[in-house]
């Protein structure tokens, strides 16, 4: 125990300086830890000695891990991602699987080995493009929401191929060691359909009456919520059952994700996934042979070239096809240049399994560090990219963007401009509607953009500070600009762009910006804007207007009717 304490304390210690000058590289953490791990296991500085003890810990980071993709996986959203997401999420997986599967075969690998790297080759990392858009804020533009339904379809994918895995692994040993395959294969589905029905009938009539005596009290849901996740992994991965840990793990999580408190679950259970899925990307890299890599460098590096440019180019196609502007395309294909911890974990159990090689398996965390890093950087300079690439990519744009409606609109010229159609947006919107004035919506959300649209207003997805979304609307001859965008350097941003296209003319915009303190009221001001909304302000003025005109209180009643009215 004291070995064990002392060589997890070296290797966290390791990994927190590794993931702090990545994180100064603006590169993701996987790559830290996977470099922590080499360095500890390929280099030999520090020689593991509880090498099973920690194997054990990585095996609980995988199971956690599909557990929240369980709980954060409603089959019914499946239905709601759209026909995009699901013609492109599917396309992708099926052209790059074949194309890789070809192109592995031309570098002479083994037909199993190619059958678990060309998967590989397909899922992109949901947990690294998530964080990226996140910090970018384009999560809920309109290539974000196709992305998340593209890597939705991802994590579907996957977990029916370890579902398949389960049936492979079972072949040699368990109940039904020694029957032909495809008995095999009937079984396994049959245990799959049985286990199906039996965590189902629990999600609808157990767990409702348990998570509301549970939910009260967090420390009580954390235990109950391992106590699962953990206990039907280690069920299903009896010889009886004859599944893997990461399909118990998966189950589990699907079982409680339409829980009142699957939020909670999710929350608490996060910081424990992401300590012990590091011990599993240490592990990993721990026993990366550097030698064996050295020796399939050409290889890895065709493949992560692979990766890094037929994946994207996969996607814009399958984009334009559906009619979809280049700039949309170009966007969502740079977020799939990158391997994911699936494909890491995909290999894994095939090195378990006996289907590849520890060599092969270091082929591919090798590519994943390539990919991992390089993406990142195409990610987070997507912008810069495209502008570089338009003249080239104009060439995609084969049906002239139909799919994209809410762009192809008039002209406005003295129009008003209102940034942020939610909420304040709506009111703004209905008053400037009685007035007859002309205005254009613009918001990040593509649900509340198609709402405005389908009531016959012009409304444009995307973001207000790039200059592509600018042109659309036509910015420069605005009369007013109305932003409900509660961020600073957003305004701020917003401000300098209308600065800049405002040169040289008699007169610029009206800019209307909210503000949410007297700070950024005083600095707003400073910079010559016209008007700043204070929320608090107004609402204190508006309350105090209530209490003036009514002593006796009796309108409250009224106002609250049409306050509920509003927000329905």
């Amino acid at each position: 125990m004291n070995n064990l304490f002392f060589e997890l304390t070296i290797i966290l210690i390791l990994a927190g300086l590794f993931a702090f000058l990545m994180s100064l590289l603006r590169q993701p953490g996987i790559i830290a830890y996977i470099f922590t791990g080499i360095l500890v296991g390929s280099f030999g500085y520090y020689r593991l000695h509880m090498g099973d003890a920690l194997q054990g810990l990585s095996q609980v980071g995988i199971t956690l891990l599909l557990f929240m993709v369980g709980l954060e996986l409603d089959i019914s959203q499946l239905k709601k991602i759209g026909k995009t997401a699901l013609y492109t999420g599917a396309g992708q997986i099926f052209i790059t699987s074949l194309l890789g599967f070809g192109l592995l075969r031309l570098l002479h690998f083994s037909l199993a080995a190619s059958l678990f790297i060309a998967p590989a080759l397909t899922f992109a990392s949901t947990i690294i493009i998530v964080k990226l858009l996140t910090e970018k804020k384009e999560l809920q533009s309109l290539y974000g929401k196709i992305v998340v339904g593209i890597f939705l379809m991802q994590d579907f994918v996957a977990v029916l191929i370890l579902l398949g895995l389960a049936s492979i692994s079972s072949e040699s040993s368990g109940l039904y060691s020694g029957l032909p395959v495809w008995t095999n294969v009937i079984m396994t589905l049959v245990r799959a359909l049985v286990l199906g029905l039996i965590v189902a009938w629990m999600s609808a009539k157990v767990f409702p009456k348990v998570v509301r005596v549970i939910g009260k009290s967090e420390e009580l849901l954390l235990i109950f919520s391992l106590a699962w996740a953990l206990g039907l992994a280690a069920f299903v991965s009896l010889p009886i059952v004859g599944f893997s840990l990461e399909i118990g793990g998966f189950l589990a999580g699907l079982a409680l994700a339409k829980s009142a408190v699957h939020y909670e679950i999710s929350a608490r259970i996060k910081p424990l996934r992401d300590f012990f899925i590091i011990i599993f990307f240490i592990v990993l890299g721990s026993g990366l042979e550097l030698g064996s890599v050295s020796g399939m460098l050409g290889p890895a590096v065709l493949l992560s070239l692979f990766v890094l440019l037929i994946n994207p180019i996969i996607v814009m196609l399958l984009l334009a096809a559906q009619g979809y502007k280049p700039r949309t395309g170009f966007l969502a294909g740079v977020t799939v240049a990158q391997i994911s911890e699936f494909s890491l974990i995909l290999v894994a159990m095939g090195y378990k399994i006996g289907a590849l090689t520890r060599a092969e398996v270091s082929l591919v965390t090798f590519i994943g560090i390539l990919t991992f890093a390089a993406s990142s950087y195409m990610v987070i300079n997507s912008a810069k990219l495209y502008e570089w690439l338009k003249p080239w990519l104009r060439y995609l744009d084969f049906f002239r963007g139909t799919a994209e409606k809410h762009l192809d609109m008039t002209v406005l010229k003295n129009h008003v401009v209102i940034v942020g159609g939610h909420r304040m947006g709506r009111h703004l919107v209905a008053a400037l509607v009685k007035q007859k004035q002309p205005f254009v919506i613009v918001d990040f959300n593509p649900e509340i953009v198609e709402g405005y649209l389908e009531a016959g207003y012009t409304a444009v997805c995307g973001d207000i500070t790039d200059s592509y979304i600018q042109d659309s609307v036509n910015l420069s001859d605005a009369k007013m600009i109305i932003s409900t965008v509660p961020d600073l350097n957003n305004n701020i941003s917003l401000l300098d762009s209308v600065k800049r296209l405002s040169a040289g003319k008699k007169r610029r915009p009206k800019l209307i910006f909210i503000a949410q303190d007297e700070e950024e009221i005083k600095y707003l001001y400073k910079q010559e804007i016209d008007y700043v909304i204070s929320p608090h302000f107004m609402s204190g003025l508006h309350l105090a207007k209530i209490l003036e005109d009514d002593h006796s209180f009796r309108g409250l009643k009224k106002l609250r009717e049409g306050h509920l009215k509003m927000i329905r």
